[in-house]
């Protein structure tokens, strides 16, 4: 019974330890708040005031937000089948792509907040005022009224040696103030001593070498035969590495999504992002000479975007750009957000914003004061553009997932800031795919009738 007991006691603990072994261990939640958000703060919100702390309460629910989204993702990673180097570099681009958004939203903070000092603060006082004069000195009109220095008896009157106007004295005493009117005594006339001739002369050996025209005569350089150059023939840019700058110029602006560019046979240079559905966001400068997708509903990634390009190029975020400096400069233009212009624009956009879940109720005054043009004030438009940026933090944040209701919001925010500022291609791009985004589906039905 004893040796019975002893093994089944045995067996027991095997079991037990087993059974732990085979139970995940324990890990805490990863945290990377540290590293997304350590010295973000700025210093202009180190001590609220009642007239800051909205807007620091904003900025670090934004903050927050941000960083939580990074640790969701990383605990999706760290419960992937990702090892090694490839789940620390996955890892990496998900904290600096965090940061990189956490740094932007900071910025657009400090920017509001300097435009309010600057539109709200109080009168400065004009350094240009003339300072008052004070009482001036008169002159004696007559100057035989200029008091006059009577010598004591018995005491001859001093002589001294003249004096230069701008010289001091020899014996250090300060010099007689100057008293107008009076005639300045004239400096005694020097001697004039004649001239001797020298006692010696140079010998020959020794002549001095003296230019017939002294020595401030010009030297006359002959200047050198000017050879006729042909001018230089501009060096064509190869297709690649052209492609390779405009694809690196609008992934520097925006590295956490995914674009790609390619070329058609008809010569067209397309570019495309697939954070929806090809919609390209507010606040990226486009290169001139590049066309964007018309607003509609697609699916697949940006490359099954770009199927039927002779030669393209993608970018994912991680991927490197290379520097500025190797690439030549990029003109920028609007003309790639052009689009048929909607009829009623300002109309259409002022009944979408109004009483719509998720904007600022400032959005539809701006969206009518903008198509009406009668003017928006500089403060309220930063204003917008604050929470446009918010819009957009969070959009990015979410991405490659989408929420539609987001994106449909981040949409009329740009039109409406576009439209504040006189930028009506702009406007009508965003609110073109807004429309397009929220008209229903077309089904098989709709195509057979």
């Amino acid at each position: 019974m004893a040796l019975f007991g002893r093994l089944s006691a045995r067996q027991r603990l095997r079991n037990a330890a087993r059974e732990s072994l085979a139970i995940p261990a324990f890990s805490a939640p990863v945290d990377c708040s540290s590293w997304v958000l350590g010295g973000l703060w700025p210093a202009e919100l180190a001590t609220t005031t009642p007239e800051t702390a909205p807007l620091a309460d904003y900025l670090n629910a934004d903050l927050q937000r941000i960083a939580d989204s990074a640790n969701e993702k990383l605990h999706v990673i760290s419960r992937s089948e990702l090892t090694g180097p490839a789940r620390q570099a996955a890892e990496t681009r998900v904290i600096n792509v965090a940061r990189a958004f956490a740094v932007l939203r900071v910025e657009s903070t400090v920017r509001q907040l300097h435009k309010e000092a600057l539109e709200f603060g109080t009168e400065y006082v004009s350094l240009a005022s003339p300072p008052a004069a004070g009482p001036a000195a008169q002159a004696p009109a007559d100057p035989s009224e200029a008091p006059r220095t009577v010598d004591a008896p018995g005491q001859a009157p001093e002589t001294s040696a003249p004096q230069s106007r701008h010289r001091l004295p020899e014996n250090g005493a300060d010099p007689a103030p100057f008293t107008p009117g009076l005639p300045e005594p004239e400096a005694p006339e020097a001697p004039e001593v004649p001239e001797v001739a020298p006692a010696w002369e140079w010998p020959e050996l020794f002549q001095p070498l003296i230019p017939e025209g002294g020595f401030e005569a010009e030297l006359i350089i002959p200047a050198a035969p000017v050879v006729a150059t042909a001018p230089e023939t501009p060096v064509a840019e190869p297709s690649d590495r052209r492609l390779q700058r405009l694809l690196a110029f609008v992934a520097r602006q925006e590295p956490g999504l995914r674009w790609a560019i390619g070329v058609f046979a008809d010569g067209a240079t397309r570019l495309i992002t697939d954070i929806a559905h090809g919609w390209v966001p507010s606040g990226i400068e486009l290169p001139a000479a590049v066309q964007l997708l018309e607003p509609g509903r697609r699916i697949g990634t940006v490359t099954e975007m770009l199927s039927g390009a002779t030669e393209s190029v993608s970018y994912r975020p991680g991927d490197r750009l290379g520097w500025a400096s190797d690439f030549a400069a990029t003109e920028t233009s609007v003309t790639p957000r052009e689009l048929p212009l909607v009829r009623d624009l300002g109309w259409q956009l002022s009944e979408a914003t109004h009483w719509r879940e998720g904007l600022p109720r400032m959005v539809n005054t701006l969206a009518k004061a903008g198509s009406a043009g009668t003017g928006v004030v500089d403060a309220e438009i930063d204003l917008l553009r604050v929470h446009l940026d918010t819009l957009r933090y969070q959009l990015l944040a979410q991405y490659p997932d989408a929420d539609t209701a987001l994106v449909l919001n981040c949409m009329l925010l740009a039109a409406t800031e576009a439209i504040a500022t006189g930028d009506t291609v702009s406007a009508n791009y965003h609110y073109s795919w807004f429309r397009a985004m929220v008209a229903p589906p077309v089904g098989q039905w709709d195509l057979q009738s």
